[in-house]
């Protein structure tokens, strides 16, 4: 009885844990990956070796039980809103960079569900920065660094010549100087927007990279 309950306890735990945190569920997909990989060689061994234990075959099964319902369990979770419309600037940008992060470690903005696409929510994220680009509110180093990182995230040559800027000059101030995304930004952004003119880039950072320049 006890070992019946065992695997309950831990899918509990797991739908718990994906719905609590992204990074939850891209692990279940990896684990997904793993099992269904383990139940094949155990399927393929079985065939010339009929004597291996159930167990092989009984416990990837087990296990990828668990993680698909985890997986499920993740996609229930609602997603917080694309940008916050308070606090000062700064503030919308450091939210407006959380989420582009957040999303890319998400499942559901993956999938192109409805409210939920990841282009939708990029495009409002960009939408806000850009205001707050061209009211000339985007000034701290940090600043331009959370700006530089949604801009890199458009489609256009001009918004990834501006995200270059604001990336470069995040990068050559002291306080930041030293943090290794800021440095990666200013060489990624200049480099996709060299791929968008058609030029050769220069840091080798988009070699999957392409785009449709507007």
């Amino acid at each position: 009885m006890k070992k019946n309950l065992i695997p309950l306890i831990i899918l509990l735990l797991v739908g718990i844990l994906s719905y609590s945190y992204n990074v939850v569920s891209l692990l279940l997909l990896v684990t997904i990956g793993l099992s269904l990989a383990s139940l094949l060689v155990a399927c393929l061994v079985r065939v010339f070796r009929p004597s291996l234990g159930s167990r092989w075959v009984s416990v990837p099964l087990v296990i990828l039980g668990i993680s698909i319902s985890g997986v499920l369990v993740g996609l229930l979770r609602p997603l917080a809103p694309a940008v916050s419309s308070t606090g000062e600037a700064s503030d919308k940008l450091a939210y407006a960079y959380q989420m582009d992060q957040a999303d890319r470690m998400t499942i559901k903005t993956h999938l192109g569900l409805p409210n939920d696409n990841m282009k939708e929510r990029d495009s409002v994220r960009l939408e806000q920065v850009q205001q707050l680009y061209m009211q000339n509110q985007i000034s701290k180093p940090i600043d331009k660094f959370h700006a530089a990182f949604i801009f890199h995230h458009s489609k256009k040559s001009a918004l990834f010549e501006i995200a270059q800027q604001l990336a470069g000059e995040a990068a050559s101030v002291n306080e930041i100087k030293k943090n290794y995304v800021v440095q990666w930004l200013a060489k990624a952004t200049y480099d996709r927007w060299m791929v968008s003119l058609g030029k050769p880039q220069k840091y080798g950072t988009q070699d999957k990279f392409s785009v449709s320049v507007e």
